[in-house]
C-alpha cells in the first residue's frame, strides 16, 4: 500500500463545531472541511463485542493520503456514506497514515 494509484477513495474530512440546541445546550456537530484522495486497508479482525448492552463492531482502517499538516485526531472522515473517528495520525514523509474507527450508530 502507498502507491498513488491505490488512492482511489475520495474522502471528506470534517471538523468539529459547537452549536446550541433549541434549548440552549451545547451540541457538537461536524462540518465538511476538504476532500482528499486516500487508500484504505482493514486493520485488525473487527471482532464484535457487547458493551453496555450494545453490540460494538470496532472496524478499524488505515487510511493513507498525501501529507497535510491540518489533519488531526479532532476530525472525522466521511467515506462512501460511512463515518470514521480519527484515532491517530502518523507522518512517514510524503504521506500520512491515519488510523480510523468506524462509527456505529
Amino acid at each position: 500500500m502507498g502507491a498513488i494509484a491505490n488512492m482511489d477513495r475520495r474522502c471528506s474530512f470534517q471538523v468539529p463545531q459547537t452549536t446550541k440546541t433549541s434549548g440552549g445546550a451545547p451540541q457538537k456537530t461536524f462540518t465538511h472541511s476538504f476532500f482528499t484522495w486516500c487508500s484504505r486497508e482493514l486493520v485488525g479482525d473487527g471482532t464484535e463485542t457487547y458493551a453496555n448492552e450494545r453490540l460494538i463492531s470496532p472496524y478499524r482502517y488505515k487510511y493513507r493520503t498525501h501529507y497535510r499538516s491540518d489533519i488531526d485526531e479532532t476530525m472525522r472522515i466521511s467515506d462512501d456514506g460511512e463515518l470514521y473517528n480519527i484515532l491517530a495520525v502518523n507522518s512517514n514523509g510524503l504521506f500520512l497514515d491515519i488510523l480510523a474507527e468506524k462509527i456505529s450508530q
